[in-house]
């Protein structure tokens, strides 16, 4: 009986590399290696370039202070920030491929006629006032920065993006923390900071500090929209008042205003999606106990709570009387300088504007080119119109209104709550809040160094869910 199973077993032909159905398996598994491999390359490829963008902010800032500066100064004015910033633009254009479909974006568009229209200003610039063009190109680092819509357009298609905040936010913790000592001892903890010593109505003197924060104030915006959304947790309370206070103590009004007007504004969204209208009760609730939280808080671990207090409050009314009496030195300093942009600009060529004037970067030589110097960095949409001229300042209105519509529309659509989402409403909030608030009349997305401080960020995302929402049939 042994025998006849062994021979019947002999008798039997052994499958072959070449049968179809063990070829088929065989394929399957070198797929699913193949996959793999793809998926771990691309999830190094994505770490590497939030490792980039996170090394430029980290280093641009000088927030950590753990490189003297006069170590990664390459040459004059240059900084291996500077050389971060150049590599990460080229090679999110050698990698266009990547994320192709996103850089034809419709939403695109407008963003990349503006970039255009930066480097034709640099050009013409380069021509009319006769300066150095490569050592001018890199004084106009700031300019560039408005170019990194590239490296996140590619971070957000390889699906960086939550690796970069994970790493941001332990810098972000010390930064803050760090921050609140430095503002209360008026010791700078922080590097490149700059710190003031300004006296309040009642003979209060504060230290103000400015810079430094590395984005807490996202965090802190962060764990508010997820408590709105989602749920709300006790113990981040700490970690709200952590972000928070630096602000608090920057004693910086336009700032606690947009605070509470991007909170609101989150509730408002959040309400209108779940079309229920009864849930803001439960929100108004979260944020009376986020309030006394971080009253608690301010009170029990700083020092001289009272005093602080009191400075808040002489703060929050400075300049009252001022108003009521047509006076007050920021209102007249705005007027001036809007008048001296404006001026400027009628002056010269009233659809290019001045353009890269060598002002910006070597300094001003007389007492009226002091008040345009100035002028330039203190207020908006004069400085758009005098350096970029009437071109200019339609290209940043258009920006303006344009973003606002297509956020708004992706908000109203979405029945997600996610970091996308998040970043798209805190776009939104900016451009509404520019529009409508701002007390020295800003209202363009753009500034002198192009795109503010964000956008770069928040634009990407927008372009990023706007083509997945197409893909979906969400938006058709």
């Amino acid at each position: 009986m042994l025998k006849a199973a062994v021979n019947n077993w002999k008798g039997k032909r052994m499958p072959v590399i070449g049968n179809s159905a063990v070829k088929a398996d065989r394929q399957n598994i070198l797929y699913s290696e193949n996959y793999i491999k793809a998926d771990l390359v691309l999830s190094l490829k994505a770490r590497i370039l939030a490792l980039g963008i996170f090394l430029f902010y980290f280093i641009e800032n000088g927030t950590m202070g753990i490189i003297p500066q006069k170590y990664y100064t390459v040459y004059r004015s240059m900084r291996l920030s500077d050389l971060l910033l150049y590599a990460l633009i080229i090679y999110s254009f050698f990698k266009y491929k990547e994320y192709k479909n996103l850089f034809n974006s419709k939403l695109l568009i407008i963003i990349k006629i503006y970039l255009f229209y930066l480097l034709f200003q640099f050009f013409v610039s380069y021509l009319r006032y006769d300066f150095n063009p490569i050592e001018y190109f890199f004084r106009l680092k700031g300019i560039w920065t408005s170019f990194l819509i590239f490296p996140y357009l590619l971070l957000l298609k390889r699906g960086g993006l939550p690796f970069l905040i994970k790493i941001i936010f332990p810098v972000a913790l010390i930064s803050n923390l760090l921050y609140i000592i430095t503002a209360l001892t008026g010791v700078p903890f922080l590097p490149d900071v700059s710190i003031i010593k300004q006296r309040l109505p009642g003979d209060i003197e504060v230290y103000r500090v400015f810079g430094g924060t590395f984005y807490g104030e996202l965090y802190f915006l962060g764990i508010v929209y997820y408590w709105i959304t989602k749920k709300f947790r006790f113990w981040q309370i700490g970690l709200v008042a952590l972000f928070i206070i630096p602000h608090i103590l920057a004693f910086g009004r336009l700032a606690w205003i947009g605070f509470a007007f991007t909170i609101i504004l989150m509730i408002l969204l959040n309400s209108l999606n779940k079309r229920n209208y009864q849930i803001l009760f439960k929100q108004a609730v979260i944020l009376i106990i986020m309030g006394i939280g971080i009253t608690i808080i301010f009170m029990k671990f700083i020092p001289e709570s009272d005093f602080y207090i009191d400075a808040l409050s002489a703060r929050i009314f400075q300049g009252q009387e001022d108003v009521k009496h047509d006076e007050g030195t920021y209102g007249t300093r705005v007027i001036m300088q809007n008048n001296a942009l404006v001026n400027l600009w009628r002056n010269s060529d009233i659809f290019l504007g001045v353009g890269f004037h060598p002002m910006w970067v070597i300094g001003p030589d007389s007492k009226e080119e002091v008040i345009i110097y100035s002028a330039f960095c203190d207020v908006t949409w004069p400085s758009v119109l005098a350096a970029y001229g009437g071109i200019g300042i339609f290209l940043a209105v258009f920006i303006q209104f344009y973003f606002i519509f297509y956020s708004f529309k992706i908000i109203k659509k979405s029945s997600q709550v996610n970091i996308y989402t998040f970043l798209i409403i805190l776009l939104f909030a900016k451009l509404i809040f520019d529009l409508t608030v701002g007390f020295s009349i800003v209202f363009v997305s753009t500034g002198l160094w192009g795109f503010f401080s964000g956008l770069n960020i928040y634009i990407p995302v927008l372009v990023y869910i706007y083509d997945n929402y197409k893909k979906q049939g969400i938006l058709n």
